[in-house]
């Protein structure tokens, strides 16, 4: 096995921390691993979307990076049906994004979302 360097914020170690509190991962690595292993299955089960996609797309993030957001959805305004808007608390959104359209290019919307450092989750929920 590979041994590599991996540069993690407090922010985050205090997630993984909380994590291995939490469940039965006996170490970091084997946490991240698993972590890894389900972006992957999850990577690979949206590229076998295809055709036309009607998806609900949640995304959250923090109150101050509203506009970010808005700034990425309006890119997409050709696929999104309806977007919901919630205030959550300690100064946090919630956004519900309906789309429809073509799997690629809903699977961009979401992928701009995930990858943005703006949003903190991003799901999404294909509905055919």
């Amino acid at each position: 096995m590979e041994v590599i360097s991996l540069s993690i914020d407090d922010e985050t170690l205090d997630k993984i921390e909380e994590i291995q509190e939490n469940s039965s991962f006996n170490g970091r690595s084997e946490l991240i691993r698993k972590a890894i292993e389900n972006l992957h299955q999850e990577a690979s089960d949206r590229e076998e979307l295809e055709g036309r996609l009607n998806a609900v797309i949640i995304a959250r993030h923090s109150h101050s990076k509203e506009q970010k957001i808005a700034e990425i959805s309006h890119e997409f305004d050709e696929i999104l049906t309806t977007q919901l808007h919630s205030k959550l608390s300690n100064d946090k959104c919630l956004e519900v994004f309906h789309t429809d359209g073509s799997a690629d290019e809903v699977i961009e919307f979401y992928n701009r979302l995930e990858g943005s450092k703006d949003t903190e989750s991003v799901n999404i929920l294909p509905q055919n």
